[in-house]
């Protein structure tokens, strides 16, 4: 495998409207060494004679057309056929920074422990026009572990990750259910993959994500459907990502530990074999602290009286000491 050539993973369902956008981005970027990997859904609005004007005319890649998949297991499909090492993520109606996948490469190349690199992003609204700047992602390997104990704090469709990482980590799933049919498929593989190897967020936003728009009602039952389905994640995968017994776990997601200090420790221990920052480092760290403001119980005095503490002490800087 060419070592930095990229596969870029684009599953589609009737995205004609904002397709050519997005491919036209991947045309302008600096770093021209990719293809394009699609996997169609069953469209039925034109995106196919759109993907066969630009595929392989004016970008190298491919169209899958099978059955049609959740999101989850189209991603995993598309791992699969991939024959690059280095696999890139975007949704069919994003925008690429021109520099993104070059960018991207540099930054993994200076750090070769990563399996995952993510940027930052602004959101656009259907028009274009940007709605939400830049974002308050934790950048840093120890700083992205801490916040995905809290929920998926990686933006998925800024990412270029290891395909041999993925694929170690059991890939892309989908655990949804016809009584449950919402997945948070990109939090259930970083919790997978955040067990073995590192992550980082460059802080540069290489991304436009386009913002479909919603009213009130819809956008409480869409967060509503998301905090089930990663409350189904954690329930799957808290044990081998804290290091916690899960019935432990649960209650620390659920903010019913009445005694988490012991929870604590066990878990500053557990994550310091994966980036080698020292217990009683992480269990004063900004980062570690703020996920455990969103963890503890307001019953628990003594994690409460802890927190406390820890911040009156905490650096003015938020910047402990981490591995890249």
């Amino acid at each position: 495998m060419n070592s930095e050539k990229l596969s870029v993973l684009i599953p589609v369902l009737n995205g004609a409207q904002f397709l050519e956008q997005a491919l036209a981005s991947l045309e302008q970027q600096t770093q021209r060494d990719f293809e394009v990997l699609v996997w169609d859904n069953g469209s039925t609005d034109g995106t196919l004679e759109i993907l066969d004007r630009w595929l392989p005319a004016r970008l190298p890649g491919k169209v899958y057309r099978g059955v049609p998949l959740s999101l989850g297991l189209s991603l995993a499909r598309l791992v699969e056929v991939a024959k690059t090492e280095l696999c890139a993520r975007m949704d069919a109606d994003d925008i690429c920074h021109p520099d993104r996948f070059q960018q991207q490469l540099a930054y993994l190349r200076q750090h070769p422990n990563l399996a995952l690199v993510g940027t930052d992003r602004v959101c656009i609204d259907m028009s274009g026009n940007v709605v939400e700047g830049a974002s308050t992602l934790p950048f840093k390997p120890s700083d992205v572990l801490h916040a995905t104990l809290v929920g998926p704090r990686i933006w998925h469709p800024t990412v270029i990750f290891k395909r041999s990482a993925v694929l170690q980590a059991g890939n892309y799933q989908d655990h949804s259910t016809a009584e449950e049919p919402y997945w948070s498929e990109d939090y259930d593989l970083w919790m997978r993959l955040l067990t073995q190897h590192l992550a980082a967020t460059m802080p540069e936003p290489l991304l436009r994500y386009r913002i479909n728009p919603e009213g009130v009602t819809q956008k409480a039952m869409r967060e509503k459907r998301a905090a089930l389905a990663r409350r189904r994640v954690w329930e799957r995968h808290a044990a081998a990502f804290t290091g916690l017994p899960s019935q432990m776990a649960m209650q620390l997601h659920d903010r019913a530990c009445r005694f988490a200090l012991p929870a604590l420790w066990r878990m500053a221990h557990h994550f310091q074999r994966l980036d080698g920052m020292p217990s009683f480092t992480r269990l004063r760290h900004p980062s570690f602290l703020d996920a455990m403001e969103k963890l503890i119980s307001r019953r628990d005095l003594a994690a409460r009286i802890w927190l406390k503490a820890c911040h009156a002490l905490r650096p003015a800087s938020a910047d402990g000491p981490q591995t890249l």
